[in-house]
């Protein structure tokens, strides 16, 4: 232990090595109180905790942080885990790194309590913490990182989980944030997680070739370095192969299989000026020939993030496709590092406006804190700037402007500036005339149309796509329309909604709105009236609600007559609705056995497995009615199997065998080749029920070559 204790230290102290003394003597301070506060904890491996708070502050050094930040990675769980408060921190380590570790303790809030609920009110904590300090975000990437790197101690529904959050939220945050070294890292941990089987084909196809995909990147440095020498221009030239997760993404969204996907390996030109930049791609295009459509000059329209680059595709000698970027060195830092190479606190000092204004984008975060009560709003308009893909237009005077694919001019006339949102009536593109819900295409030149009488509407919530224009539409509407105007249009929305589920305003007793007056922090009914009015409040959750209240107070449809409950067919409903038809489910197929709900549609009730995925990610608004299967239901019913397997001469013919003899009915069978000698089938079949089921999916599996056999939506 104490030989543990002396590596442990010798590394803390090459990770204070660099800093002056101020700088080291914090960083060694933040380590001994983060060996104090976990001495007695170890992580599922089995090691030591302050193992993970050394290998976090490792990854900080390595993205060049400064002695704050890397303090605040020794300690970035002390608040959660241990007895220690953050005035004990501010008291041992300072208020700067205090405050950090506070704000990464919000994030780390167990995010995942509520069966895997990705944006949860704890994800809102960390942007607005992120939106203060962007440090936040960055010990938390490299927390995570971390925690990837070992997840295969977690058991292996929890591995899911936290894989499922870090693809879905943390890398493409890192891509935001222009963090490419930390985004496919974590793409690629996750996918091995998430996806085994195809990560360990590609994997495995990505080794047997790697002698011959290296000689092929040596013989093309060696043929552009040779190029680039009779100009005497300096340069690097880096050869890769492209990281794991980005190849499947391609055989996805192409429909490819691996042996199909020839842009396996790109090459990386740096040299010293952006004038070399230019005359490079010049030579590289005289050299191979470019591939139309797929050069971005990312140089003279720089991404949000402070991205640079030349990015070309070109044909080798062999006709195959070869992707190259072309940079300068601190372009080159940019790119990898992202944010994390221009955020510099050793000076205290703050960013020039050039730096400033390429993050607009995380201080905008600021400006939405407050504006929106109801978290899943938040992150949803939040995801649509984050993870939706980009679009470059230019306004009359050249300037170019960076949104999100899908925005409208209306989007655009709030980038520019909010007044010129609040007036905008449509825009010329192009020297064309078009309306508020044109959507903008790549290189657009926009000038925004202004009227003087022009306000914005509550109908503008459903035209803009970014958050800061739907954020100041809604400030529009709470500060400038008549309060009363507001009740009105906002009762009319839900008494409208509620008549569409069966109730009417005289159904509702006045305690029905206890509970939302307390969710939606207001003092009285008529303050989420007026919030539903100027688009705050969703209409639809208010009602649904309201009629869950009555539902369980057995008020709920008013008017049909009631019983405890009433048998139709294959299932029992519960708080019978009268005599309403019912139907399953499309999207989860549920057979008898299975766990099911109910929704209350107009068509009549849609029954649903339980852990239905099209629930799970849904905004059910409609009631939920309480359903069971009638035992003595005897009919066929269809669901839908995924079966993998090794292909070989008269597989098909096994797998249709094998069910007919389990004395299951095939509806439809579908079948391709995944990777080479691997095909996937996709069946829908009948079956009696769940234990059916479950015996023919037994019997799949045991036919030889079968690798799974799985029931999917």
């Amino acid at each position: 232990m104490e030989t543990n204790k002396a590596g442990y230290e010798s590394q803390a102290k090459d990770i204070a090595s660099g800093f002056d003394e101020k700088g080291a003597s914090l960083i060694l301070t933040a380590y001994d109180l983060a060996c104090k506060a976990h001495e007695n904890q170890k992580r599922m491996s089995g090691e030591p905790y302050i193992t993970h708070s050394l290998e976090v502050a490792k990854i900080l050094k390595e993205m060049k942080m400064d002695a704050v930040t890397i303090a605040a990675g020794f300690l970035h769980d002390v608040i959660e885990d241990t007895p220690y408060t953050v005035d004990d921190i501010k008291k041992i380590a300072g208020e700067n790194t205090a405050f950090l570790v506070e704000g990464v303790s919000h994030v780390t809030a167990k995010v995942f309590k509520t069966r895997g609920q990705i944006f949860s009110e704890s994800l809102k904590k960390m942007f607005f913490a992120m939106a203060k300090d962007i440090r936040v975000i960055i010990i938390k990437l490299a927390d995570r990182l971390h925690n990837m790197r070992t997840i295969r101690f977690l058991d292996e529904e929890k591995q899911k989980v936290i894989s499922n959050e870090t693809l879905n939220v943390y890398a493409p945050l890192a891509h935001r944030l222009g963090m490419e070294k930390v985004k496919s890292e974590l793409e690629d941990l996750s996918f091995a997680v998430l996806n085994q089987q195809s990560y360990r084909e590609i994997a495995g196809k990505i080794a047997e070739k790697k002698e011959e995909r290296e000689k092929r990147i040596e013989a093309l440095k060696e043929i552009l370095g040779n190029e680039l020498k009779k100009l005497n221009i300096p340069v690097e030239i880096i050869g890769r192969s492209k990281h794991f997760y980005s190849i499947y993404q391609k055989m996805v969204r192409e429909n490819k299989r691996f042996e199909n996907i020839y842009d396996l390996i790109a090459l990386r030109v740096i040299t010293d000026t952006v004038n070399n930049c230019y005359t490079i791609l010049g030579i590289i295009h005289n050299y191979w020939k470019p591939l139309p459509g797929r050069f971005k000059d990312y140089i003279a329209m720089p991404k949000s993030n402070m991205y640079q680059s030349l990015h070309t595709t070109v044909l080798d000698e062999a006709g195959r496709p070869v992707e190259i970027q072309i940079r300068t060195a601190e372009m080159d830092d940019i790119a990898e590092d992202g944010i994390a190479a221009h955020w510099n606190y050793k000076e205290e000092r703050a960013f020039d406006k050039k730096t400033d204004s390429a993050f607009a984008w995380v201080r905008q975060l600021l400006e939405w804190h407050g504006s929106m009560r109801e978290s899943e709003e938040f992150i949803k308009e939040l995801k649509v700037d984050l993870f939706d893909e980009e679009v470059f237009v230019f306004t009359p005077k050249g300037e170019v402007k960076e949104l999100v694919k899908g925005a409208t001019v209306l989007d655009f006339a709030y980038s520019v500036h909010s007044d010129l949102g609040d007036k905008c009536i449509g825009a010329k593109v192009n020297g064309k005339w078009v309306t508020l819900k044109y959507e903008l295409q790549n290189g657009d030149r926009i000038d925004v149309l202004k009227g003087a009488a022009q306000h914005p509407t509550v109908d503008w919530l459903k035209i803009a796509r970014t958050a800061k224009a739907k954020n100041r539409v809604r400030h529009w509407l709470r500060t400038n329309q008549n309060i009363r105007e507001n009740i009105d249009k906002g009762t009319n929305l839900l008494y409208e909604r509620l008549a569409k589920q069966g109730h009417k305003p005289e159904d509702i007793p006045e305690d029905a709105w206890g509970g939302l007056i307390e969710q939606y922090s207001v003092k009285e009914k008529d303050d989420i009236f007026a919030g539903i009015g100027y688009g705050e409040f969703s209409d639809a959750k208010v009602a649904n609600h309201i009629a869950r209240f009555l539902k369980e107070r057995k008020e709920f449809v008013p008017g049909y007559e009631r019983a405890k409950h009433v048998t139709r067919g294959e299932i029992i409903v519960q708080d019978e609705l009268g005599d309403i038809s019912y139907k399953f489910a499309k999207c989860c197929n549920p057979v008898p056995g299975d766990e099911i709900t109910g929704i209350y549609t107009k068509k009549g009730i849609s029954v649903h497995r339980k852990n239905c995925g099209m629930l799970a990610i849904s905004n059910i608004t409609a009631p939920i009615v309480n359903v069971s299967w009638n035992e003595k239901a005897d009919n066929f019913y269809m669901c839908r199997l995924k079966v993998t397997a090794r292909n070989r001469e008269h597989l098909v013919n096994d797998i249709l065998t094998t069910i007919a003899k389990n004395n299951a009915l095939i509806s439809s069978f579908n079948s391709g080749i995944l990777y080479e000698n691997h095909l996937q089938a996709d069946l829908f079949i009948n079956v009696k029920g769940q234990k059916h089921l479950s015996e023919l999916i037994s019997s799949v599996r045991k036919i030889k070559d079968v690798l799974t056999v799985e029931r999917v939506d």
